[in-house]
């Protein structure tokens, strides 16, 4: 019998029971957190991060021998001025890293499988199920074609 929570509370990001910070080095999510979805089918974890105008150049996704995932995005105050007497009153948005780091189930996933694309502001990270450990891994993010 397969609960509801099940497999939501084996991948917890890992500073879920931790005190929220903002920027601290010893957080697993720095900055402002990417947000994210996640879902499970028979054979694989789904991941869907909002990355919006952030370049395919400033995104990483690396998986660690311990079966944690780590995504990092860059975004860049590129802030076109009109004039060099112009300045900021008010900045809602984000600038800076921005790091998500979750914890997978020990041996629970195929570091070799995982599949990462980038479209329209949408990083969609696929990771295989199996049985069986994982070594430290990159994994390359594409772009996918624009709709």
């Amino acid at each position: 019998m397969s609960y509801l929570f099940e497999d939501l509370v084996e991948i917890l990001p890992l500073n879920f029971f931790a005190p929220m910070t903002i920027g601290s080095s010893l957080s697993q999510s720095s900055g402002t957190a990417i947000p994210l979805d996640i879902s499970t089918t028979q054979t694989h974890y789904i991941i869907r991060a909002d990355v919006p105008g952030i370049p395919l150049s400033d995104i990483s996704v690396e998986i660690s021998d311990m079966d944690v995932l780590t995504i990092s995005a860059h975004r860049k105050n590129e802030v076109q001025k009109n004039g060099k007497d112009e300045d900021s009153k008010i900045t809602e948005r984000y600038y800076g890293k921005f790091t998500r780091s979750l914890k997978f189930p020990k041996d629970s996933i195929v570091a070799d499988g995982i599949k990462a694309e980038l479209a329209n502001g949408e990083l969609v990270i696929k990771i295989p199920k199996k049985k069986g450990g994982n070594e430290n891994k990159i994994i390359k993010v594409v772009q996918k074609a624009k709709l």
